[in-house]
């Protein structure tokens, strides 16, 4: 999964949950449960506000329109979690007694809060692996069929033993990805400077369905296209001498 819609999956899946969990801290009548929704829900707003304001523009990542159904969504789930959090708080001052969640309950709550972070940062860890260990990275510019918000940046991270597509530190193409990469890596402005710089020629078939990479004349990849991407322009490369 591509690190910007692991970002997605993990929104509306937050968002989502929001609903359950407000009829849950309704219905419930256990202070112990109360307290592990209140903790839970204070964590998913947090998640919210991040995932939607903060971490597009940390990570570069190429968010469209996409981003406004998300924020709509979000702030939805916002609400949500905080009447959930009101409710449980009141709950939860019916008694003075002190509540200590169970070993169980604990687990269960970490489990919660711990799995957005851990999907997250894995697809990240992932992304960041390919390109620091690819041979070559390439941008390109889909503009689609023209609507307002229909175009997109990509980019695809290539060595011999992979050629995938990734979405760290594209949200202005090849400017921002250089951030993310190593210091050896040699710009290249000109797709046909590609097999000047390095031993690889890359090329799309003509119905830019496929992209082909080539090491030293043999073919080594062949990989579907995003059938979202169309009218194609190449936006730049590095390339980055492992050897």
């Amino acid at each position: 999964m591509l690190l910007k819609n692991s970002l997605y999956f993990i929104l509306i899946v937050i968002s989502v949950l929001s609903i359950p969990i407000l009829i849950y801290s309704i219905k419930n009548k256990n202070k112990n449960n109360s307290k592990s929704i209140k903790i839970i829900s204070i964590f998913y707003i947090i998640y919210l506000i991040v995932g939607v304001v903060v971490l597009p523009h940390i990570l570069c990542l190429d968010i469209g329109f996409e981003i406004l159904f998300l924020a709509f969504l979000a702030l939805i789930a916002i609400i949500s979690y905080i009447i959930s959090i009101i409710i449980c708080s009141k709950k939860i001052k019916k008694n003075n007694e002190i509540i200590a969640l169970s070993k169980k309950t604990l687990l269960f709550v970490l489990l919660l809060i711990i799995l957005p972070v851990l999907l997250l940062l894995g697809n990240l860890l992932k992304e960041y692996y390919l390109i620091m260990n690819s041979d070559l990275v390439l941008v390109y510019h889909s503009s689609g069929n023209g609507g307002l918000g229909d175009s997109k940046e990509f980019a695809y991270a290539i060595n011999e033993n992979y050629c995938k597509e990734i979405s760290l530190g594209i949200e202005v193409g090849d400017y921002t990805l250089k951030e993310y990469l190593p210091k050896k890596a040699k710009k290249i402005d000109n797709i046909k400077d590609i097999s000047n710089s390095s031993n690889y020629n890359v090329h799309f078939d003509t119905n830019e369905r496929y992209i082909f990479v080539y090491k030293n004349g043999q073919l080594i990849h062949q990989e579907e296209l995003n059938s979202n991407y169309c009218n194609i322009d190449f936006d730049g490369a590095f390339y980055i001498n492992n050897n």
